[in-house]
C-alpha cells in the first residue's frame, strides 16, 4: 500500500513529500511549455536522485511513440515510467516495458463507464501497475482534480492481477472514504496537493495532511474484513 503524489518540479518539494511518507513520487517530463509541470531531463535526474531511496522516482511522459519514450527513460533513469498518451496499445506496452526492464511500467487509463473494465483487462499482462484516472472519451488523461465512478474501479481491483493505484480528485478528505470503497493498492493525488493557484508546486500542509490520511485509511483496511 503506497502514496503516490504528483507532480515534482523542485528539489524541495520532493525532499518534503519523501519525509511525509509518500512512496513514490512523480515528475512529468516535457519540453517547455509543454504543460506548467513539466520538466527537464536533467531535473526529473536530480529529483528523483534527491528522494532515493527514501522514496521511488515516477516518470510520467506525455509522448506516444515507444522510442520517444524509451529514450527518456533511458536518459532520466527513473525506477517506474509511467505511460498516459491514449494512442499506446497493449502491445506497444508489452515492448516498452521489455525494452526498460528492470524499470517497472506504470499504465495510466481512464475510468469511463462500458470501456474500463475490457482496458484494464488488457494491460494485466503488459504493465506492471495500474493507475485508474478521470477521463472522458477524446479528453486527454490529467489533472482535472475530478473522482469517478469508484465502484468500476473496486471491480477492477477485485478482478486486476497487477497492483492498482487510484486517482482523480482525491483530497486529504476524501481520500479516506476513497480507499475503503476500492480497497487500491495505492492512491495519487496532484491537483489537491499543489498549492493553490500554483500548479505543479506542492503545498507542504495539504501534502503532509493527504499522506496522513491515505496511510491511516489504508492502516483501516488492514484490520477491517473485506466484503
Amino acid at each position: 500500500m503506497i502514496v503516490q503524489i504528483y507532480s515534482m518540479t523542485a528539489v524541495a518539494d520532493a525532499i518534503a513529500t519523501a519525509a511525509a511518507g509518500a512512496g513514490l513520487i512523480g515528475a512529468v517530463v516535457a519540453e517547455p511549455g509543454i504543460v506548467p509541470e513539466g520538466v527537464a531531463p536533467t531535473a526529473a535526474r536530480e529529483i528523483f536522485a534527491a528522494i532515493r531511496p527514501r522514496a521511488r522516482g515516477v516518470a510520467l511522459s506525455l509522448a506516444d511513440d515507444r522510442d520517444e519514450i524509451c529514450a527518456m527513460a533511458d536518459t532520466v533513469r527513473p525506477d517506474v515510467l509511467h505511460l498516459a498518451a491514449r494512442a499506446i496499445e497493449p502491445e506497444d506496452c508489452a515492448w516498452i516495458r521489455q525494452r526498460i526492464a528492470p524499470m517497472l511500467l506504470l499504465r495510466a487509463i481512464a475510468v469511463r463507464a462500458g470501456e474500463t473494465l475490457a482496458e484494464a483487462e488488457a494491460h494485466q499482462e503488459c504493465a506492471d501497475i495500474l493507475m485508474l484516472d478521470s477521463g472522458a472519451a477524446g479528453v486527454p488523461l490529467g489533472p482535472g482534480g475530478e473522482t469517478h465512478d469508484w465502484a468500476i474501479c473496486r471491480t477492477i481491483v477485485e478482478r486486476s492481477r497487477i497492483p492498482v493505484i487510484l486517482a482523480g480528485g482525491l483530497t486529504p478528505g476524501n481520500v479516506g472514504a476513497a480507499i475503503a470503497a476500492v480497497r487500491p493498492w495505492g492512491v495519487d493525488s496532484f491537483t489537491h496537493t499543489d498549492a493553490p493557484g500554483r500548479r505543479g508546486h506542492k503545498d507542504a500542509v495539504r501534502v503532509r495532511a493527504f499522506v496522513a490520511a491515505a496511510l491511516r485509511a489504508f492502516a483501516d483496511t488492514l484490520e477491517a474484513p473485506t466484503d
